[in-house]
């Protein structure tokens, strides 16, 4: 399973990242994602975690020029890296939340999750007994941007009830 610099980010920040490690075991993240990660300081979401835990392997993008410069007009460092690393690996999974990058990612045949994916299948495996805390927590805690809805449509497939405040 690879990972975009979102996921690692969100869910560090609202003290969620287990449920990466405990949904995937291991995941792989590109040297841009570190970077990204890791470039301002520990005080980013996530920078400790990619410099200390075992589970979340840095890797780098063997074909570099080749994939990565093919995506890097429309997509940022990590992304691009992302989508090549899963092409590399043939990786099962990518999680990327950034809709140009989803978009990429899906034409070079990837199967794709996001943030919301990520919960949603927490609670399916039974390791969360409700999305509806962490998607409250990304929006209030981050600049996570969520729709009605969306927000709406994930508490249903979740069977959680739904908000029926339009605002």
């Amino acid at each position: 399973m690879i990972s975009d610099t979102t996921a690692i980010t969100y869910l560090s920040k609202i003290q969620a990242i287990v449920l990466l490690k405990t949904l995937f075991k291991e995941i792989y993240i590109p040297e841009a994602v570190f970077t990204e990660l890791t470039r301002h300081g520990d005080h980013i979401p996530g920078s400790i975690e990619v410099k200390t835990y075992p589970w979340i392997k840095t890797e780098k993008v063997k074909s570099i020029s080749k994939i990565v410069s093919k995506f890097q007009k429309e997509l940022d460092p990590g992304e691009a890296e992302a989508i090549a690393l899963a092409i590399e690996k043939n990786s099962d999974l990518l999680i990327i939340d950034e809709l140009d990058g989803r978009r990429e990612a899906e034409c070079q045949g990837l199967k794709i999750t996001g943030m919301l994916g990520v919960i949603l299948k927490a609670k399916e495996k039974k390791i969360i007994c409700q999305v509806k805390p962490y998607i409250d927590k990304l929006m209030c805690s981050t600049n996570f941007k969520l729709s009605y809805p969306l927000y709406n449509a994930v508490l249903e497939r979740a069977g959680e009830s739904v908000n029926t405040n339009s605002a």
